[in-house]
C-alpha cells in the first residue's frame, strides 16, 4: 500500500514519544512492502522537498511559505499546511491508500475538513488519526491556562481531528478513559494498540551502580516530577541512602511561577542539590543518556497521566527495572513485581513501599525481574506482532465505506424537529438588503450572476431608499437581469433580510450586502455540503477585505462554547436550508446597532441548526469608512451582547463555566476576531496582536529562539 503520515516531529530534529512512533512505524511498515511517506514540516525548504531515506520517504514543505501564515496562528497554519502539503503530493504522485496523522496539534484539522466539506481532492481520502498526546488533557495537568486562546482553540482542532478521523486508535486504554468527560466519544469506535518497538535479538544484563534512580523525560508536571521530589524529599529525611539523577532539557515553562521547570526545581531543592541527593542533568547527548540509563539501578516514570510513554518499553527492553505509576498507560504494560513495579499516586505511601521493596530485592530476584521485562516488550511489542494487528485494521479501513450522512460535529446540539423541505427544490433565493447603495449593489449583483451554481432568484429589498440615483440602479438591474425588487419603508437591517426571506422561493436561501461580492463557486460549494448532510443547516467561508483594506478574516465552524463569546463565521453572508433560517433564524430587530446576523446564527445552533464554514475566501467584504461596523462602539457592543445573552439564556447557562473560563482567559469576547491568536501579548488592535503573531510563528520555529524567550521571561 501507499502510506502516507503526518507528524509534525520526525527525527533527527526533533526527539520525544511521537517521533519514536513514526520512525518505528515508518520503519516497520516498509520493512512489509509498504510505500511509506513522511510528511514533516521544515522551515529549511522553500518548497515541497522530497527525498529518500532507508526504505521510506520523507516530504518537507515549510508552513510560512502559505498566504495563510499571514492570518492564521503557528498551529492553525501548520494544520493548514498539511492539508495543502497533502494536495501538492496528491497532484503529483497520486492519492494514498490511507493517511495517517496524529491528533496532537490539531494537524489535520484542515485536511478533514476539507474531506468532510467535500472537496473533490480530498473527499474519498481515508484518514486514520493514532492518539498520542492531546495538549486539551495535557495542558490541563501541566497547569497551563488552558482557555487561553490560542491554546483553547488547538484544544478544539485536536477534538475534531479525533471526532472526524475514519478511524481511531489510542495505544492505550488509559487515554481513552481520560478523553470520556472531556468530549463525546462514546459514539466513536476507537482501536486499543501498543506502539511498535523493534528490540535487541537477545537479552543481555550489564552490571548497575547500586542505589543509582534516574528519572529521564519533559521536566513538565504532567510528568510527574514534582509529585517525585515531593516524595525524595520525605524519603532522605527518614534517612533513604540513594540519589536521584533528573535526566531532561529545560526550555520548559512552568506557568504558574512563569519560568523554566529547571530553574524552579532548582530554587525549590537547592538543599538537595548541593548536598548531592539530587542530580539535575538537564539535555544530554543520547550517548551519555544511554549509559546513565544502563548504569541505574531502578528507572521511575512518575507520571501522573499519560498515554504509553515510549521510555517504558525503551527502558524495559534494556532490561532495566521500571518503577512507574499506574496514572498512564505504562500500567497496562507492566505487570506488578512480575516485570516491573507500580505505584498509585493516590496513595503516596505506595512510592515509598514499592521503592525500598526493589531497593531490599536480591540479586537473582532482581536479575528475573529484569529478564521478564526484557520478554515483555519483545513479546508486545515486536514489529510481527503489531503489524499483524495493524494492518488489518488499515485493510478494514480501506475496504470500508468511510461516507457519513452527518457532519462531526464537536458537540453537536440536538435539533428539536425535523423540518421539512420549503421552497422550489434546488432554487437559491440570494436576498440583497439594500439601502442608498447606487455606488455598489451593481458589482454586487454583477457577482451573483456569475455564481457557478445557476438556479438562482435575486431578490432586492429596497428599505426605503432615498435618491433617484439609488432608485434607478436597482430599476435597471431588474430590467436587465430579472431581478426581483421589493419596496418597503426604511425599517432597518433585520427587517429587511427578514422581508427577503419570506418572500423568496428557494429551497436554498443566502443573503449579501449590496456592497460586498462573491466568488463564482461560493453557492456551489456550499449547496452541495447542504445536500451532503443531514445535519447541516447553514454555510459560511473566509472573507477577503477590499476596497478600504486588504488581507483576510477566517471564519472558523460556529460551536458553543467560543461561539457564545464572539462570533466565528461571516454571518452577513450565509448559504441556508430556507426552512431553517424562517423556523429559528429570523433577524432580530431588536439589535439596532448591529450583530443582528451574529445572534440570528446563535439562535440557530441553539435550537440543533448547525452550520460550516468553508475554509477558503469566496466572499469579498468591502471595508468602508461610513460602514454600520466602522461606527460600532465599546458600548454598543456590550449592549448587544446583553441582549443576546439575555435571549438565550437557557443556552449560555449550558455553558456557564467555560464561558467564564474563556472571558477570565482572554477577556469580552469583542476585544478579538482570531482564536488561532496569542491575545495576552500585548497590544489590542488587530494589526499589533498579527504582528506579534508573526514574531511568535518565527520563535516557534526555532529552537534557539525558544530557549532565549524562556529565558528572558524568567529574567523580567
Amino acid at each position: 500500500m501507499k502510506i502516507w503520515l503526518l507528524t509534525s516531529e520526525f527525527p533527527p530534529d526533533f526527539g520525544g514519544g511521537i517521533s519514536t512512533y513514526c520512525l518505528e512505524t515508518a520503519q516497520m511498515l516498509s520493512e512489509y512492502g509498504h510505500q511509506v511517506t513522511i510528511i514533516n514540516q521544515s522551515f529549511q525548504v522553500n518548497s515541497l522537498s522530497t527525498v529518500k531515506q532507508g526504505n521510506y520517504t520523507i516530504c518537507r514543505f515549510n508552513p510560512s511559505k502559505y498566504y495563510t501564515s499571514s492570518f492564521l496562528g503557528y498551529e492553525a497554519n501548520l494544520s493548514y499546511a498539511f492539508a495543502q502539503a497533502v494536495r501538492e503530493l496528491i497532484e503529483t504522485e497520486g492519492a494514498p491508500d490511507i493517511i495517517e496523522s496524529q491528533e496532537y496539534m490539531g494537524i489535520a484539522y484542515y485536511l478533514l475538513q476539507y474531506k468532510w466539506l467535500q472537496y473533490p481532492i480530498f473527499k474519498d481520502l481515508k484518514i486514520l488519526v493514532t492518539l498520542h498526546a492531546p495538549s486539551f488533557l495535557y495542558l490541563e495537568y501541566n497547569k497551563v491556562p488552558n482557555y487561553q486562546l490560542p491554546y483553547y482553540w488547538i484544544g478544539e482542532m485536536e477534538r475534531f481531528c479525533i471526532r472526524s478521523a475514519d478511524m481511531l486508535i489510542s495505544p492505550s486504554q488509559y487515554l481513552v478513559n481520560e478523553l470520556n468527560g472531556r468530549l463525546k466519544i462514546d459514539d466513536l469506535d476507537i482501536h486499543v494498540l501498543k506502539n511498535p518497538f523493534k528490540t535487541a535479538e537477545n537479552y543481555t544484563v550489564s552490571p548497575i551502580k547500586k542505589n543509582e534512580l534516574i528519572f529521564f523525560g519533559k521536566l513538565i508536571p504532567q510528568k510527574g516530577c514534582l509529585e517525585l521530589l515531593s516524595y525524595f524529599k520525605q524519603l532522605w529525611k527518614e534517612g533513604l541512602n540513594a540519589s536521584l539523577t533528573m535526566i531532561g532539557g529545560g526550555d520548559h515553562l512552568y506557568h504558574p511561577e512563569g519560568i523554566d521547570m529547571i530553574d524552579y526545581i532548582k530554587k525549590v531543592y537547592d538543599g538537595e542539590i548541593k548536598s548531592g541527593k539530587l542530580k539535575l542533568l538537564g539535555a544530554i547527548r543520547p550517548e551519555e543518556l544511554k549509559q546513565h540509563i544502563t548504569d541505574a539501578h531502578i528507572i521511575i516514570i512518575p507520571s501522573i497521566v499519560d498515554n504509553l510513554p515510549y521510555t517504558v518499553p525503551e527502558v524495559m527492553s534494556m532490561g532495566k527495572v521500571v518503577l512507574a505509576s499506574v496514572q498512564g498507560g505504562q500500567s497496562e504494560i507492566i505487570e506488578n513485581d512480575i516485570d516491573g513495579f507500580l505505584f498509585d499516586h493516590t496513595d503516596p505511601a505506595t512510592f515509598k513501599a514499592q521503592l525500598n521493596h526493589i531497593l531490599s530485592l536480591s540479586e537473582e530476584v532482581f536479575t528475573a525481574i529484569s529478564r521478564k521485562a526484557f520478554n515483555k516488550v519483545k513479546k508486545y511489542f515486536n514489529y510481527e506482532t503489531i503489524y499483524s494487528k495493524k494492518i488489518s485494521l488499515i485493510n478494514s479501513l480501506v475496504s470500508g465505506n468511510t461516507k457519513a450522512a452527518s457532519f462531526p460535529f464537536i458537540r453537536p446540539q440536538a435539533s428539536e424537529r425535523i423540518l421539512a423541505t420549503q421552497g422550489i427544490s434546488g432554487l437559491l433565493s440570494v436576498i440583497v438588503p439594500y439601502y442608498n447603495m447606487g455606488n455598489y449593489v451593481e458589482e454586487s449583483i454583477n457577482s451573483i450572476l456569475a455564481s457557478t451554481y445557476k438556479n438562482i432568484e435575486i431578490v432586492i429589498v429596497n428599505d426605503g431608499s432615498e435618491g433617484k440615483e439609488n432608485i434607478e440602479i436597482i430599476n435597471r438591474l431588474a430590467a436587465n437581469h430579472q431581478v426581483k425588487i421589493i419596496n418597503k419603508p426604511n425599517e432597518g437591517l433585520a427587517l429587511a433580510r427578514n422581508t427577503g426571506a419570506k418572500v423568496a422561493q428557494g429551497e436554498y436561501l443566502a443573503f449579501l450586502d449590496p456592497d460586498d461580492t462573491i466568488v463564482p463557486t461560493y453557492y456551489e460549494q456550499a449547496i452541495k455540503v447542504l445536500k451532503n448532510y443531514n445535519n447541516v443547516y447553514f454555510v459560511g467561508c473566509w472573507a477577503k477585505y477590499f476596497d478600504g483594506a486588504t488581507g483576510y478574516w477566517p471564519a472558523f465552524n460556529p460551536e458553543p462554547p467560543y461561539l457564545l463569546i464572539h462570533n466565528m463565521i461571516n454571518s452577513s453572508a450565509l448559504i441556508y436550508k430556507k426552512a431553517a433560517f424562517i423556523e429559528t433564524g429570523l433577524n432580530d430587530a431588536r439589535m439596532v446597532f448591529g450583530m443582528e446576523d451574529y445572534e440570528s446564527v446563535i439562535s440557530m445552533v441553539e435550537k440543533g441548526y448547525m452550520g460550516l464554514v468553508l475554509p477558503e475566501p469566496l466572499w469579498n467584504y468591502r471595508v468602508r469608512k461610513d460602514s454600520m461596523a466602522r461606527a460600532f462602539t465599546r458600548n454598543k457592543q456590550l449592549y448587544l451582547y446583553t441582549l443576546i445573552a439575555g435571549k438565550h439564556k437557557k443556552f449560555y447557562s449550558t455553558f456557564g463555566a467555560e464561558i467564564a473560563n474563556l472571558l477570565n482567559a482572554n477577556g469580552p469576547g469583542f476585544s478579538y476576531d482570531n482564536p488561532t491568536y496569542f491575545h495576552h501579548l500585548g497590544g489590542n488592535s488587530y494589526f499589533s496582536n498579527r504582528i506579534m503573531n508573526m514574531i511568535f510563528m518565527k520563535i516557534k520555529s526555532n529552537k534557539f529562539l525558544r530557549k532565549v524567550v524562556i529565558k528572558i521571561k524568567k529574567i523580567s
